[in-house]
C-alpha cells in the first residue's frame, strides 16, 4: 500500500510539473506573440527570427534615440545664442550691410555678397571681426 501511495504521489507531482511546464510554454508563446506584434515585419516569423528581428529593431531604435538626443542638444545650444542682427544703411551712393551673429552659427555670408552683386552693387570692402562668441561681418558697396 505504501508503494501505491508513493506511486500515486509521484504521478501526481509529475502531472503538476507537466501542467506547470504547459503554462510556462503558453506564457512564453504569448510573450513572443506580443513581441512579434511590436516589430515591423510583413511575414510570419519563427521564434528565433522574431527574437533576432526584435534585437535588430531595438538596436535601431536606440541609435535613432541617441541621434535625436544629440540633435535636440544642438538645437538647445542654438536657442541660447544671441539673435542674429542685420543692419543696412545707405548714404548717397553707398550701401553698408552689417551682420552680427553667434560664432557657432553656420552662416552663408557669400549669399549676402551675391545678392548685392546681383543688384548691380559693386562690393568695395568686406571685413570680419570676431568678438568672443560673436562674429561681425561688414560689407561696403556702391
Amino acid at each position: 500500500m505504501a508503494e501505491e501511495n508513493s506511486s500515486a504521489a509521484g504521478s501526481s507531482s509529475r502531472a503538476q510539473r507537466n501542467i506547470k511546464e504547459q503554462h510556462r510554454r503558453m506564457h512564453m508563446k504569448d510573450l513572443i506573440s506580443q513581441l512579434a506584434s511590436l516589430i515591423p515585419s510583413n511575414s510570419k516569423l519563427s521564434m528565433p527570427e522574431i527574437l533576432d528581428e526584435a534585437t535588430s529593431y531595438i538596436t535601431h531604435l536606440q541609435k535613432n534615440k541617441e541621434s535625436l538626443e544629440r540633435r535636440r542638444a544642438l538645437l538647445k545650444e542654438e536657442d541660447h545664442t544671441e539673435p542674429t542682427v542685420l543692419n543696412i544703411t545707405t548714404s548717397d551712393s553707398t550701401l553698408e550691410v552689417n551682420l552680427i551673429c553667434g560664432s557657432n552659427r553656420n552662416f552663408m555670408f557669400h549669399e549676402i555678397i551675391n545678392v548685392l552683386e546681383e543688384g548691380a552693387a559693386e562690393v568695395i570692402n568686406v571685413t570680419q571681426f570676431n568678438s568672443g562668441n560673436r562674429v561681425i561681418f561688414s560689407v561696403l558697396s556702391k
